[in-house]
């Protein structure tokens, strides 16, 4: 009875959470995984004995399977190139298993700076609206990234690589022989399941993490916007209107500014290696004849969703941001006291400062990049494979 009570109240909560448009649901959804596997975004510590197994299969599953096969069995470029997917996973999985270690007290940093906006917007009820639109839309996004890419790999890349048959170019279970009999077979197909489901539990949600901040530093962007462009509508006493709200926009844009800067700290060097094992796996992909395409599916399919996502968003974040340097110069200043006019100035000052995340400080994220790199995928794929 106790049992069927618990499983009744966890339903019902996580429906509620589900439904709910709040910050606080965004990040219980992209926190759901990670706290069942003991590394949850919000805790201090994390829980060891699941790095210790995922570190130790991933360099034996994929460091010593992929050393093995490129030693002794890779012929043509076709295999090389086969074998370049899993080196990139390889390289991406240490990249955000590293990121999950050495950046948590910068992560709650920006998750408190972010609290506290999200709260400080808040509290005109008319605006809480807005915000609630928005978030669902992030909510939305995260849903469809979650959704894609687990159906991908339930349904098409864990059944293909749990299968002996080398079909990725990797040697399976160095050291287990025979692997067409009885246990070894079955020790090395579970030890496979559990490393891509560490894998995929790891990557998934840095991603969705990613994803959710950048796009909620946006919806804080917009609103302020919005707030400032409301002085300039016909408010009687417009003087007292200013000054009752400046010192709530400047603390909320300063908030604003502080968590962008965090997350190019926080991401600059995570986004490089995505960006630059993304671009390549999608090269690769249309260099592969047409049999093989299936089950590299999952892979293209991640690849193309997240490039696609990282460089949309970050385009809203810049174009969220020039609308709010549009939207301070508009806010109608010239019918403000003096001293709210210098503040107005001080935020224009801010706010004309490029706001821009890069990868590896050197690539900008934002749609060209995303057009450009496609363009140049194209130009690779006439000339190599035509």
């Amino acid at each position: 009875m106790n049992l069927i009570s618990y499983l009744r109240n966890l339903f019902l909560s996580t429906k509620r959470k589900i439904q709910t448009n709040s910050l606080d649901s965004l990040l219980w959804l992209v926190n759901v995984v990670p706290s069942f596997f003991g590394f949850s975004i919000r805790a201090d510590e994390i829980w060891v004995p699941f790095w210790i197994v995922h570190y130790s299969l991933l360099f034996y599953v994929y460091g010593v399977g992929l050393f093995v096969y490129q030693w002794k069995h890779a012929e043509g470029a076709e295999e090389f190139i086969k074998s370049y997917f899993s080196l990139s996973i390889f390289i991406l999985v240490l990249n955000n298993s590293w990121w999950w270690w050495k950046e948590r007290a910068l992560l709650k940093a920006i998750l408190k700076d972010i609290n506290k906006s999200d709260r400080l917007s808040r509290r005109s009820p008319i605006f809480e609206i807005k915000q609630e639109k928005l978030v669902k839309i992030i909510k939305w996004i995260i849903l469809i990234f979650y959704g894609t890419n687990v159906c991908n790999a339930v349904l098409v890349y864990w059944p293909n690589r749990i299968d002996l048959g080398g079909k990725y170019c990797m040697t399976p279970c160095v050291g287990l022989k025979p692997l067409t009999r009885s246990p070894d077979a079955q020790i090395c197909r579970i030890m496979l399941l559990v490393q891509e489901i560490c894998i995929s539990t790891v990557v998934l949600n840095f991603q969705a993490l990613l994803l959710l901040l950048i796009a909620h530093t946006s919806v804080m962007y917009r609103l302020l916007a919005q707030e400032m462009l409301m002085l300039n509508e016909n408010v009687p006493d417009i003087k007292a209107v200013a000054k009752e709200l400046m010192p709530s926009l400047i603390c909320r844009h300063s908030l604003t500014l502080d968590v962008v800067d965090k997350l190019k700290s926080l991401y600059s060097v995570p986004l490089g290696v995505n960006f630059g094992t993304n671009a390549v796996c999608i090269c690769l992909f249309c260099y592969l004849p047409l049999q093989e395409w299936l089950k590299f599916m999952p892979i293209l399919v991640y690849c193309f969703l997240l490039y696609f996502l990282y460089c949309f968003l970050g385009q809203g974040l810049i174009n969220a941001s020039e609308d709010f340097e549009r939207a301070v110069y508009c806010c109608g200043w010239e019918n403000f006291d003096l001293k709210e006019k210098k503040l107005v100035y001080v935020m224009l000052r801010q706010a004309q400062k490029p706001i821009q995340l890069l990868a590896a400080d050197i690539i900008p994220v934002n749609i060209y990049t995303f057009a450009t790199t496609l363009q140049g995928v194209f130009k690779f794929v006439t000339v190599v494979k035509f």
